[in-house]
């Protein structure tokens, strides 16, 4: 089956934290954020394909086990999830880079979850997250095909834009073979007959 790509014209909008961190984030009852500290593929991958898919994120939808088991073992990659009542809602994933700024590098929540108030608390999160890591300076980058209301939510929560940059994108389609992931179900497969035992 050939599938169609379409080219799509994308804004994006690099960011940078101008204000102060806040110190504790108030949860509602039954929310909790909690560190992922144990290295898990499988989950980091859940997370990035049932968050991201529905604004067509798809910049690890070809990566490999090995390839999400080397990134999230660098030292470098810290996960959060957020909880609701013991069910999965959304993540932070923060990335240190050499200069020492943490880039708040993916950042959202299942699509069950959106509008429910958790979305401002989790980016409050986030920032406070990056900063106890010691961040010399806390960024991220938003696009024009992510949540319409991401842009705005970053700079309610004290980001300030630094540069605009434009592209043109190839973005999966909802049948784009990609969304499936077969890179990644294949090669856990094949990861874990090798280390059975």
């Amino acid at each position: 089956m050939t599938i169609k790509q379409t080219e799509t014209e994308i804004t994006t909008w690099f960011l940078q934290f101008e204000g102060a961190a806040k110190s504790a984030i108030l949860w509602p009852e039954g929310v909790q954020l909690v560190e992922a500290e144990i290295a898990c593929p499988e989950l980091s991958q859940f997370m990035f394909r049932t968050v991201g898919g529905r604004w067509q994120w798809f910049s690890r939808l070809s990566w490999s086990y090995q390839q999400w088991l080397e990134y999230l073992t660098t030292q470098q990659v810290r996960t959060w999830l957020l909880w609701v009542k013991g069910t999965p809602a959304g993540y932070v994933e923060l990335l240190k880079h050499t200069d020492q700024s943490v880039e708040i590098k993916f950042f959202g929540l299942l699509p069950q979850f959106i509008g429910q108030g958790l979305g401002q608390a989790l980016a409050d999160a986030a920032v406070m997250l990056a900063a106890q890591w010691q961040a010399r300076k806390i960024w991220l980058h938003t696009c024009s095909a992510d949540h319409p209301s991401a842009l705005q939510n970053y700079q309610r929560a004290g980001f300030s834009i630094t540069d605009i940059q434009y592209s043109t994108e190839a973005l999966p389609q909802l049948n784009d073979p990609r969304l499936l992931a077969q890179s990644f179900v294949y090669s856990t497969l094949t990861y874990h007959t090798e280390n059975a035992g």
